[in-house]
C-alpha cells in the first residue's frame, strides 16, 4: 500500500515541454481528471488544472513493488475521512492529493507494464479519469519504443496481458458513467494503441460517443472523428459519418493537422467510392458538392499547417487534383500563393489544372496567372497544355499588363525551352510590348529579352532600344545596375555568337562584366545531391590533377564543371596552371592594357586575322580596383590553340603526339608512369607538324536532375543556351546525365564509364 506524505500536497511544477509538432500519439487536453473533467461530468468541484506534458522516454528502472496483484475496478465510493480535500467525479469522491499523486505516478512510468502495475496494485485510489491517462501513457511508451508503435512485438505482447485486458473490460463496463473527457480520450487512446475496431472496449466507447455527439464541443467531435477513422481504416463508419456535419460546420476552427489530414483521407475514400458512374456528365454533377467540400478543406489545411510529411503531400496533391474543377480565380490565387504549396511539387494537381485552365482563362486575373507561371517555372513542370493557356492569356492581355507581370508569364517558356503553337503571334506581341515599355522597368525588360534569346528569338527593334544610350544611361543610374549589366553583357555576347550578321548598336565594352562568376544558386544549394563530386574524384584517379581543370568560368561568363584539352588522336593533354582564364587569372591581362583601345574597337566591328581564318573572341580579365571584373575581347584564330583561355603560354611550346600511344587511345597518367617516354612526348618541343597542333577543348558537363525539366530529357533554357554558346566558342561538350550516373556503383564503375565516354567525344 502506498504511503502518502504531505509533500505530495504540492503540485509538481513541471516545465512546459513543447508538444510534438504535429502528430502526437494522442490529444489529451485539460487535466487528467481536474476541473475540466468535473465540469463535463456535471459534478461540482474546483481546483487547479494540470495539463499533461509529453513524456520524455528514459530507460526503465527496476520495479521493486509487489508482483501478482491483478487489476480491479475501483469501488463506487471512496471515503477519505478526516479533513482532506475531496474531488468530485460524477458519483465518485476521490482525495485531491490521491488523484493527482496517482496521475503523476502513471505519467512518470517508463514502461507499459509499470503503468498497469500502478492500476492493479492501487484499486482504491483509481478513478475512471485515470483510465484515459493510463491508456494515453501506454500508447506514448509503445510509440517511443518502436517505429511501428503498438503494432510492434511489444505492443502485441501487451495486448495479451491479463492486466491490460482487465483494464479494457473495466472501461467497457463503466464508460456509461464516464464524463465526456474520459469517454473521448479513452477512445482516442484506443485508436493510438491500434486496437481492433471490433473489440468490446472500442465498441462500447463508440456507442457512448455516438449518443453524446449533440453535447460534444468542437474538440470532442474532432477527436472522435479522428479516432473512428483510425480504428476503421479503409471503410466508412457510422460514427465518422455522424461526426462529419458538426466537423464541417466549424471547419475554420479546426487547427489540429492530424484531424485535417484524416478528413482529407476520408474525402478521398468517398471520392474513390463514387467513381463508378459511366455517365461523365452525371458523375460530374453528383460530385460537385463533394468537390466543393474538398476545396474548402484543402484551403483550410494550407492555411493552418506549416509542414507536411511525404504521404500527406501526396494526399494533398490528390485532393487538389480532385477539386481543380471547382477552383475559381480567388481559390487559385490562394492556393498558389501559399508558401507550403509553393515549396512542394504537386504534379497531379498541375495535370488536372492543365485540363481545366483553358476553361477558366477568361475569368483569371493577371495576378493568379503569374503565380501559376511562377510555380511551374520553379518546379520545372513542362506541362504543355498549361503553358499554352498562359501563352493565350498573354497574347490577349499583354498590352494591359505591367512589364513585371509579363516577365513572370514569359519565364516558364524559356525555363522549359518551350515555344507555344501560337509562337509567331506570341513573339510579335512581346516585341511590341517591349518596344513600347522598355524604359519603364529596365530589369524586367532585360529579363524578357533574355527569355526570348533563350528561345532563339532576337528582336532587332527591341535591341536598338535596349542598347541605346538612353536605356544604358537609365540602367547605370538604377539600383539594379550590376544585375542589368550582367544580363546585357550576356545578351551582347549571344548576339556576337548567334547573330554575327547583326549590325545594330551594341553594349559598350566598358560596361561589360562576367555574367556568372560562380556556380549557379541551384547548383550550390543542391551540391550534396550532385554527382559532380564523384565524377571529379574519378577524373583525378583516371587522368591526374594536372590534366583537367574544375569549376572554370569561360567567357562570356559561363561556369563549367570540368575542362580538358585533347589532341587530334584523342589523347588528353596536360593543362598548365597560369593560363589566362576569367575566373582565376588576371596577371596575363596586364600586358594587354596598353592595347585596350584597339581591342575594344575590334569588338564593335568584328575582326578577321591576317590569314582570313574564322576568329573567336577570347576574353581576358582586366584588373579593376573596385566592382566587377570587366572583360575585353582579343580575337585569335581558331586554328591555333593559343586562342584557348586554358592553354599554356606560347613560349612553353605546343604538345606533340605521343608515339608510344596508339591512335584513338587516351593518355591516362594512372596507366603511364610519370617518367615514361609517353609522358615526355606529350611535353613536346614545338616541332610537331601544323596539323598536330589542332587542340580540342572539351567541357565535361555533369547534368544533375535539376538541370532538366522535371521528368524530361529537355535541358532548362539557361543550361541549353550555355551549351549552345560554348559550342560556338569552339568547345566540344561531353554530357554526363544524372540518369546514367545514378546507375553506377562505386568509383571504379564511374572510371570505366568516363573512359568509354572520353573515347567517343562528340564533335
Amino acid at each position: 500500500m502506498l504511503r502518502w506524505s504531505t509533500g505530495w500536497r504540492v503540485l509538481s511544477q513541471v516545465a512546459a515541454a513543447k508538444l510534438p509538432a504535429m502528430y502526437a500519439a494522442t490529444r489529451l487536453y485539460g487535466a487528467g481528471g481536474g476541473v475540466k473533467a468535473g465540469k463535463r461530468g456535471g459534478g461540482g468541484g474546483g481546483g487547479p488544472q494540470e495539463v499533461p506534458q509529453p513524456h520524455q522516454y528514459r530507460p526503465p528502472l527496476p520495479y521493486a513493488g509487489a508482483r501478482g496483484a491483478r487489476f480491479q475496478p475501483p469501488p463506487p465510493h471512496l471515503h477519505t475521512g478526516g479533513k482532506k480535500k475531496t474531488w468530485n467525479f460524477i458519483q465518485e469522491k476521490v482525495s485531491y492529493d490521491t488523484f493527482f499523486t496517482m496521475k503523476r505516478l502513471i505519467q512518470r512510468s517508463r514502461r507499459p507494464d509499470e503503468v498497469l502495475r500502478w492500476l492493479a496494485q492501487n484499486p482504491a485510489k483509481i478513478s475512471h479519469n485515470h483510465y484515459a491517462v493510463a491508456l494515453h501513457k501506454i500508447a506514448q511508451l509503445l510509440q517511443a519504443g518502436g517505429e511501428d508503435g503498438a503494432g510492434g512485438e511489444d505492443g502485441r505482447r501487451l495486448l495479451e496481458q491479463h492486466d491490460f485486458r482487465s483494464l479494457c473490460d473495466a472501461v467497457a463496463g463503466g464508460c456509461a458513467a464516464f464524463d465526456n473527457f474520459s469517454v473521448v480520450n479513452c477512445l482516442y487512446a484506443a485508436a493510438a494503441l491500434g486496437l481492433p475496431g471490433d473489440c468490446a472496449m472500442v465498441s462500447a466507447l463508440e456507442a457512448e460517443c455516438h449518443g453524446r455527439l449533440s453535447v460534444f464541443n468542437q474538440k470532442d467531435v474532432s477527436m472522435v472523428f479522428s479516432s473512428s477513422v483510425k480504428l476503421h481504416p479503409g471503410g466508412r463508419h457510422p460514427l465518422a459519418e455522424a461526426c462529419l456535419p458538426a466537423l464541417e460546420g466549424n471547419l475554420e476552427r479546426e487547427r489540429h493537422p492530424q484531424t485535417l489530414f484524416l478528413l482529407l483521407a476520408y474525402y478521398r475514400l468517398k471520392w474513390r467510392d463514387g467513381g463508378d458512374d459511366h455517365d461523365e456528365h452525371e458523375q460530374s454533377r453528383r460530385r460537385a458538392p463533394d468537390e466543393r467540400k474538398i476545396l474548402r478543406a484543402v484551403k483550410h489545411t494550407l492555411a493552418s499547417v506549416s509542414g507536411m510529411r511525404d504521404q500527406e503531400m501526396a494526399l494533398l496533391d490528390e485532393m487538389l487534383a480532385a477539386c481543380a474543377r471547382q477552383a475559381d480565380n480567388k481559390s487559385l490565387e490562394f492556393i498558389f500563393g501559399s508558401h507550403l504549396f509553393y515549396q512542394n511539387r504537386q504534379e497531379r494537381f498541375i495535370r488536372s489544372l492543365a485540363e481545366e485552365l483553358p476553361k477558366k482563362e477568361e475569368s483569371l486575373s493577371a495576378s493568379s496567372m503569374s503565380l501559376i507561371a511562377k510555380y511551374v517555372a520553379r518546379h520545372r513542370l513542362r506541362e504543355t497544355a498549361l503553358l499554352d493557356a498562359i501563352a493565350n492569356f498573354l497574347v490577349r492581355k499583354a498590352e494591359h499588363l505591367d512589364s513585371k507581370v509579363i516577365q513572370k508569364l514569359v519565364f516558364p517558356f524559356s525555363r522549359m525551352s518551350y515555344r507555344p503553337p501560337n509562337r509567331d503571334q506570341f513573339f510579335r506581341v512581346l516585341e511590341e510590348v517591349l518596344e513600347s515599355k522598355a524604359m519603364i522597368s529596365p530589369l524586367a525588360t532585360v529579363n524578357i529579352l533574355m527569355s526570348l534569346f533563350q528561345l532563339g528569338r532576337f528582336p532587332g527593334a527591341v535591341l536598338h532600344r535596349v542598347f541605346s544610350p538612353a536605356f544604358v544611361g537609365n540602367v547605370t543610374n538604377s539600383p539594379c545596375v550590376l544585375i542589368v549589366r550582367r544580363y546585357l553583357s550576356l545578351l551582347d555576347a549571344a548576339l556576337e555568337l548567334e547573330r554575327p550578321d547583326y549590325r545594330g548598336p551594341r553594349l559598350h565594352p566598358d560596361l561589360k562584366v562576367l555574367m556568372f562568376h560562380q556556380a549557379l544558386t541551384a547548383d550550390e544549394v543542391n551540391r550534396k545531391y550532385s554527382y559532380k563530386g564523384v565524377v571529379g574524384e574519378a577524373l583525378r584517379q583516371l587522368l591526374g590533377e594536372d590534366n583537367y581543370k574544375q569549376d572554370q568560368v569561360l567567357a562570356p561568363g559561363y561556369f563549367t564543371d570540368f575542362v580538358l584539352r585533347m589532341d587530334p588522336a584523342g589523347r588528353v593533354l596536360p593543362i598548365q596552371s597560369g593560363g589566362p582564364s576569367p575566373a582565376d587569372s588576371t596577371q596575363e591581362a596586364d600586358d594587354d592594357i596598353a592595347d585596350l583601345s584597339s581591342s575594344l574597337a575590334a569588338l564593335d566591328v568584328g575582326a578577321v586575322d591576317g590569314a582570313g581564318a574564322a576568329t573567336e573572341p577570347a576574353y581576358v580579365a582586366a584588373p579593376s580596383d573596385s566592382g566587377p571584373q570587366y572583360y575585353v575581347a582579343e580575337y585569335r584564330s581558331l586554328e591555333s590553340h593559343d586562342g584557348s583561355t586554358l592553354s599554356s603560354p606560347a613560349s612553353d611550346g605546343d604538345p606533340a603526339p605521343a608515339a608510344a600511344v596508339p591512335p584513338n587511345a587516351l593518355f591516362f597518367p594512372d596507366e603511364v608512369g610519370a617518367g615514361s617516354s609517353a609522358d615526355q612526348a606529350t611535353a613536346g618541343d614545338g616541332s610537331a607538324p601544323e596539323e598536330d597542333k589542332q587542340i580540342r577543348r572539351l567541357v565535361i558537363s555533369v547534368n544533375d536532375k535539376w538541370h532538366y525539366c522535371h521528368n524530361s530529357s529537355v535541358l532548362v533554357g539557361s543550361r541549353a543556351m550555355r551549351d549552345r554558346h560554348l559550342r560556338l566558342l569552339g568547345y566540344a561538350i561531353l554530357q554526363l546525365p544524372y540518369h546514367e550516373l545514378e546507375k553506377l556503383n562505386g568509383i571504379e564503375e564511374v572510371k570505366t564509364y568516363l573512359r568509354a565516354k572520353l573515347l567517343h567525344v562528340p564533335p
